[in-house]
């Protein structure tokens, strides 16, 4: 049996195998990491905790579709106490009753909190949120039960049990289709001081958010426009969100709005309030980021390493001169499909930027002189996307990878993608993989 399906706590080589696949794991001699995974059912799970006990720290029920309520229920009932990472993914059968008693039977130890399941609600949640004073990191990627009721409202709360809130510092909605911009709110106003991740991405929220944010900030330090307060977010994620208010946004006000109309406040303040943000996500189709938003991100941010705006459609070669300017640090930025950028604006982006080590210009104006700039100025470049830049030719791909001395990003790129590039010959593909890393991915599809 292979030494990762040996764990040390659970004694005489316990384990349960599924094909290839191994349904327990051993992180560390310390035995105290337990990693199950498919093709388990209630009664290895029951041994498992009869076994291990309390010395369980951590447990991750991956695709498993055949547990049930009765195997959970063994791990309350073997006094499995000390799990600090729990996992509960893609499973239909687990009832939230379940899910709210396993959280209360181990909020005290509980650190991490990965939920993805059919059945997780807001009762589960408000769970996690109220009982667990340890908690850290909590995912409910694709809850979609999940509504802005399950966070809570902290000036409705009394002192000590808003004084007993857990110091969060990464929260991911990802594809919560009832969380909106009143969530956002909420949680800025309960957790802003120690959140320092938050994901919004396929959800309803809007481009209020920011807004709400900024008065977050503002009304944990007097509730005055003029109060400096900021929040520790170091990295936001909205890709493809909602942008445009819609009937819901009232209702956002209302509720984001408790000690002034949150109508005088613009998204444009939101930078003012998050110095220490490190990376960006704004992409989908949309009108509100601009180039004085980017240029503002840039100036306020200048730890900022990561930004994503695809596909804005308001933004011009200015965005990509502020960060040229104020971000040297930056080490990824996806600008595809903002077609207002040309190659002035990437070629300040290369010679300013020169730690980029991913690159997204798909769909851009740009001509060869960009790829020369990017071939002769970034040396830490691992990955470049070039799709349907139609201006772009053999030459330009060719002054990327070797540069103008034989010096190029041959050493240093994994992946180039030039799909649809129409003045691209076929032949180049196969130059590529000849001059980059063996495991190097080339990807093109010629037109």
């Amino acid at each position: 049996m292979p030494e990762r399906v040996q764990p040390a706590m659970v004694l005489h080589q316990w384990g349960v195998v599924d094909g290839d696949a191994s349904s327990i794991a051993s992180q560390n001699s310390d035995g105290d990491f337990i990693d199950v995974t498919r093709s388990l059912q209630d009664r290895n799970i029951s041994t498992l905790a009869r076994r291990a006990g309390p010395a369980l720290r951590r447990l991750s029920l991956s695709f498993s579709p055949q547990v049930t309520d009765a195997g959970v229920y063994s791990v309350m009932h073997y006094g499995c106490v000390n799990i600090r990472y729990l996992g509960l993914l893609a499973n239909n059968h687990i009832s939230s009753d379940m899910l709210v008693a396993l959280i209360g039977h181990v909020c005290q130890a509980l650190e991490h909190l990965v939920l993805s399941t059919a059945k997780t609600d807001d009762a589960v949640v408000k769970k996690a949120l109220c009982c667990a004073p340890n908690l850290v990191h909590l995912d409910l990627s694709y809850c979609r039960l999940v509504t802005d009721d399950a966070f809570p409202r902290p000036e409705q709360m009394p002192d000590a049990d808003r004084q007993a809130l857990p110091q969060l510092r990464t929260l991911v909605l990802t594809g919560c289709t009832r969380v909106g911009d009143v969530s956002v709110g909420r949680i800025a106003r309960a957790f802003g001081t120690s959140l320092r991740t938050l994901d919004i991405s396929y959800t309803i929220a809007t481009s209020r958010c920011l807004c709400f944010l900024a008065v977050a900030a503002s009304m944990n330090h007097g509730g005055s426009q003029a109060a400096r307060g900021t929040l520790s977010l170091q990295a936001l994620h909205m890709n493809k969100i909602a942008f445009m208010p819609g009937p819901q946004s009232a209702q956002s006000e209302v509720d984001a709005g408790v000690r002034f109309n949150v109508n005088t406040w613009s998204n444009a303040q939101f930078y003012m309030y998050v110095p220490q943000l490190t990376s960006l996500t704004i992409a989908g189709e949309n009108y509100m980021v601009t180039d004085a938003f980017v240029a503002g991100i840039a100036r306020h941010c200048p730890q900022l390493a990561s930004i994503d705006v695809r596909d804005s459609i308001r933004l011009s070669h200015t965005s990509m001169f502020a960060l040229s300017e104020h971000c040297a640090g930056l080490e990824y930025a996806s600008f595809g499909g903002c077609l207002g950028c040309l190659d002035t604006g990437v070629l300040a982006l290369v010679r300013g930027c020169l730690r980029l080590k991913g690159l997204n210009l798909s769909e851009l104006g740009i001509t060869n002189a960009s790829l020369v700039a990017i071939g002769s100025n970034l040396h830490y470049l691992e990955t470049l996307v070039l799709d349907m830049c139609r201006l772009i030719s053999t030459e330009g791909i060719m002054a990327v990878v070797e540069g103008p001395n034989g010096m190029g990003c041959m050493f240093t790129l994994t992946e180039l993608s030039f799909m649809r590039c129409r003045r691209v010959d076929e032949k180049v593909v196969e130059w590529c993989k000849q001059r980059l890393k063996p495991n190097a991915i080339v990807r093109s599809e010629l037109c």
